[in-house]
C-alpha cells in the first residue's frame, strides 16, 4: 500500500530518527493500542473506547476465574448472542503498514525486540519474531502454574473435562489474555527487562505508556540514557521526556523511515 506523508510529519525529524535507527543494533519497541486502531480495532480507553462506552470489566476478574475456573470455561461453551464488537473487529483485522514496517526493521537487524501491549496477534501475523506479548494473546492458551503457552487451535478442550489441564504440569489452563487482577507472568517481565537493558534505542509507538508494568520500560530506558523516540498522533505524558516526537500514525511514519534508510539518505 502506498503511503502519503502526513502534513504534521517533520522531514528533518524523520531524518534524525532514520539516522538513529540506521546506527542502532538493539532497538527495542513498545507498541500499544494505537497500532491496533490503525487496523480497525477499537481502543479500550479514551473517546469512543470500549470501556468508556460499556464500562470496565470487574477489577477482580482473575479472582473470579480462580474461584470457579470450571464455570468460567463452561461459559465459553455457552452460545452468546450478545454483540461483541471487539471480537468481531479482531477477527476481521489484518496487519497494517506499521506492523509490516516493524517486521522489515527486524529483518534489517535494527529492531532486536518488540514489547506489545496488544492482544490481537497482528504482530505475529505480520511476521515479527522477537516479541513479548506482555498482556497476552487472544488466540493463545496459557497454564497459570508453569506459564507454558500454546495457540488455541493446537489444544483440544473437551466440554466434559473442565477446566482443561496442562499436559506438562497439570496446572489449570486459561486464556492467555491477562485479566484484571492477574499478575503478568514473571518470565515475560524478565524478557522485557533483559531486552531493555541491552537496548541502544527505544521507540514507543501508539501508546501513552501510562499502563504498568509496560510503562516502566521506556522509563527504564530514559534512566539508562538510551534515546527515546515517540511515534504517536497525539502527545502523551511521556512526550516531554522523549528525544524526538514524530506525530502521526505508525502506518505512515514507519514506512517513511524505512524509505530513508533504504535510499541511503541518512
Amino acid at each position: 500500500m502506498e503511503t502519503t506523508q502526513s502534513p504534521s510529519m517533520n522531514q528533518s525529524e524523520l531524518v534524525k530518527v532514520a539516522e538513529l535507527l540506521s546506527r542502532s543494533k538493539n532497538t527495542v519497541v513498545l507498541a500499544g493500542a494505537g497500532m491496533s486502531k490503525e487496523s480497525g480495532i477499537p481502543t479500550f480507553r479514551g473517546k469512543g473506547g470500549l470501556w468508556t462506552i460499556n464500562g470496565e470489566p470487574p477489577l477482580n476478574q482473575y479472582e473470579i476465574f480462580l474461584d470457579d475456573p470450571k464455570k468460567w470455561w463452561s461459559e465459553k461453551f455457552t452460545p452468546n448472542n450478545k454483540e461483541d464488537s471487539f471480537a468481531t473487529a479482531l477477527d476481521q483485522s489484518k496487519p497494517n503498514d506499521g506492523h509490516n514496517a516493524l517486521v522489515q526493521l527486524e529483518r534489517l537487524g535494527i529492531i532486536s525486540h518488540l514489547i506489545t501491549q496488544n492482544v490481537d496477534d497482528l504482530h505475529r501475523q505480520a511476521g515479527q519474531i522477537s516479541i513479548t506479548e506482555i498482556h497476552g494473546n487472544r488466540y493463545w492458551i496459557r497454564c497459570i502454574a508453569c506459564n507454558s503457552r500454546w495457540p488455541k487451535n493446537s489444544i483440544s478442550i473437551q466440554k466434559d473435562l473442565l477446566p482443561p489441564r496442562c499436559e506438562i504440569c497439570n496446572g489449570i489452563l486459561k486464556s492467555d489474555t491477562v485479566m484484571f487482577g492477574e499478575p503478568i507472568p514473571p518470565n515475560l517481565l524478565q524478557d522485557c527487562h533483559d531486552a531493555t537493558r541491552k537496548a541502544d534505542l527505544f521507540l514507543t509507538i501508539g501508546t501513552s505508556a501510562i499502563v504498568y508494568p509496560a510503562g516502566q520500560f521506556p522509563i527504564m530506558a530514559l534512566e539508562k540514557g538510551i534515546p527515546l523516540i515517540e511515534i504517536n498522533p497525539e502527545t502523551t505524558p511521556l512526550s516531554e521526556f522523549t528525544k524526538i516526537n514524530l506525530r502521526g500514525p505508525s502506518g505512515q511514519i514507519l514506512p517513511e523511515l524505512i524509505k530513508l534508510i533504504s535510499e541511503n539518505q541518512v
